[in-house]
């Protein structure tokens, strides 16, 4: 379980509970929530944002109570920018994987039948479609 320390109004730590934490020794093999409350240590609860195609995380915000600390996460639309990024990335990322599948060997071998001919084709004709889209 993970929890947070609160301490005048602002959070300390978030995580598991600490072995040791400031005088108190195996603070993680507590379960006693009065306990943990009165030092300031209440549950952690969060809340992560389920991003679509075009969305991206845009940070979290915390909302702290007497009972726990609740972490949301906050998501926003990409930007024109953004998008053209991710397709640029995409795009480099495939080319590196088709031109990899080129080893020297499999080039020589390629080139004495026809159907390795055919399959180097084919593979520089898809490393020239993602080239046009950068």
């Amino acid at each position: 379980m993970l929890y947070a320390h609160v301490e005048d109004g602002s959070v300390t730590y978030m995580g598991t509970l600490p072995k040791n934490w400031r005088n108190t020794s195996n603070l993680d093999k507590v379960s006693d929530s009065v306990f943990l409350k009165s030092l300031g240590w209440v549950p952690l609860i969060e809340k992560p944002a389920t991003l679509g195609e075009n969305e991206v995380s845009d940070g979290w915000v915390q909302t702290i109570t007497k009972e726990s600390v609740t972490t949301t996460e906050r998501k926003r639309d990409m930007t024109k920018e953004e998008r053209e990024a991710r397709s640029r990335d995409n795009a480099l990322t495939e080319i590196n994987r088709l031109e990899e599948l080129e080893t020297p060997t499999r080039i020589a071998e390629a080139v004495l039948t026809e159907e390795g001919k055919a399959w180097l084709q084919a593979n520089r004709d898809l490393i020239a479609v993602e080239r046009a889209k950068l």
